[in-house]
């Protein structure tokens, strides 16, 4: 039974918290545990990957050098041309922070962090739909969607020493709290933890902004107050960066880049992993249009899809541009969920019926990829074999490079890593202010020779990146 609340000024909304719980058929239960058990495979691989010494992709590693530097009294922005930090602090001193109450390496730290932010985010993602009175149901159905989205299709930031996740499930759960409380002090609190956490990882802007405007509908001066206190944390942070690091950090924040349109719209084809979910969404939504539940999940698809897409104009910037949209998208299927009477059709063609085709075509979406690694992982002696072969290379090429005299930049820079070789090369900025034409590969090869830097190509299989 779905109980409807007033909301002065704004109408009504679906409410499942007065209603009675669904009681969950046979069909329905099944399809729901596979999508859970779809999402436990698909999570149980970043898991283990995570604990192997292995590259998951340069990023991964990149990170753990500047908190590396950091922890040797090593500036952590500069104006080396040849290392480009445009990432902002916080992410730095907590991993190191953690390391030393754990006695163990920040890449691991790092990516244990990670790890547990996806959960975190889970549990955000749960609370959220409930914040916006979607049934419990819908709830966890948003919840295992997302973990088994995030697994499975951007399986390489999951379990990575990387800021992201972390910083997204701290503004998923701030959200969380808005939605349900937006006109208490603690709703104020969290925009400042927002703010706090844009220090943390930088390209999160869907999340806050939504959250913004959603406190302007309620109280509109109210929301004002809240953007200009969001506005002055971010103000202070950059004016406390720019006394502790000078203007080193915001020449690496404004680090040069290119930007393509032609790449923005080429990105666009990212959105068919979660498509199904998207539709469904929107069409609940337009229905429910009227209420603050269908007015959120319209206001956030559109803020975190224009954010993905400019986002994505420039290079360098992978799918974790997604990942605000994703959240949205999550957020609008579990509201929908347990509301699809109010799409027209579904009326006819009966509830729980389509509930169930539902999670099946969410299922579906998932098992047609390539993507086989969580597959082969779980059922697999041969691929876990690989898995301790690419380990034994790992220890064979890095003690190769530690027996080169003088300084290395490696192809794969978990091994010089490994090999005690310092960061001194990074491909992407260097690539990047050659594009802008602010040097030239002459230049680059000059400076590398002038500092006596040797290049070493390894091995590919030191990097898990090709057994997606």
């Amino acid at each position: 039974m779905i109980v409807q609340r007033a909301w002065p000024g704004v109408g009504t909304r679906p409410c499942a918290y007065g209603g009675e719980p669904q009681r969950l058929s046979a069909a329905l239960l099944a399809v729901m545990l596979v999508l859970a058990g779809l999402a436990a495979i698909y999570f149980a691989w970043p898991v283990y990957r995570a604990l192997l010494p292995l590259q998951l992709e340069g990023g991964d590693i990149w990170h753990a050098y500047h908190a590396d530097a950091l922890r040797a009294g090593l500036p952590l922005y500069s104006f080396d041309v040849f290392i480009t930090n445009n990432y902002p602090p916080l992410s730095f001193y907590l991993l190191n922070a953690l390391a030393a109450l754990t006695g163990f390496d920040v890449l691991y730290v790092g990516r244990v962090l990670c790890l547990a932010a996806t959960v975190a985010a889970t549990v955000g993602v749960w609370a959220c739909v409930r914040s916006l009175a979607g049934s419990r149901l819908g709830a966890t159905l948003a919840a295992l969607w997302w973990l088994a989205t995030a697994a499975k299709w951007y399986s390489v930031w999951v379990g990575r020493d990387d800021p992201h996740l972390v910083a997204l499930a701290i503004m998923t759960g701030c959200l969380a709290y808005i939605l349900r409380y937006p006109k208490s002090g603690g709703a104020l609190i969290a925009i400042l933890v927002m703010a706090a956490a844009g220090f943390y990882k930088h390209t999160l802007v869907a999340i806050p902004l939504a959250s913004f405007l959603w406190l302007t509908l309620h109280d509109r001066r109210r929301g004002l107050y809240a953007i200009m206190l969001g506005l002055g944390v971010v103000a202070v942070g950059l004016a406390i960066c720019g006394a502790l690091y000078g203007q080193a950090f915001f020449h690496c924040m404004l680090m040069p880049r290119v930007y393509r349109l032609s790449r923005g719209l080429g990105h666009i084809g990212l959105i068919q992993f979660i498509a199904p979910a998207l539709i469904l969404a929107l069409i609940w939504a337009f229905y429910r249009r009227q209420t603050m539940g269908g007015q959120f999940v319209l206001l956030f698809i559109a803020i975190a899809f224009a954010s993905f897409i400019v986002q994505s104009v420039g290079e360098g910037v992978a799918d974790n541009a997604i990942f605000e949209l994703t959240i949205a998208t999550a957020l609008g299927l579990g509201c929908a969920f347990a509301d699809l009477a109010a799409i027209p059709k579904v009326q006819s063609f009966g509830l729980e019926r389509t509930q169930v085709l539902v999670v099946c075509i969410l299922i579906g979406r998932f098992l047609l990829s390539q993507h086989v690694a969580p597959y082969l992982f779980v059922f697999s002696p041969a691929f876990r074999a690989e898995l301790n072969e690419r380990i034994a290379v790992l220890k064979a090429e890095t003690a190769r490079v530690a027996a080169i005299q003088g300084l290395v930049v490696c192809d794969y820079e978990v091994v010089c890593r490994s090999a005690g070789q310092p960061l001194l090369y990074d491909y992407f900025a260097v690539s990047q202010r050659v594009a802008k034409g602010e040097m030239s590969w002459q230049d680059v090869y000059a400076i590398a020779a002038a500092r006596k830097i040797l290049f070493v190509k390894l091995d590919r299989r030191v990097d898990v990146a090709d057994l997606r």
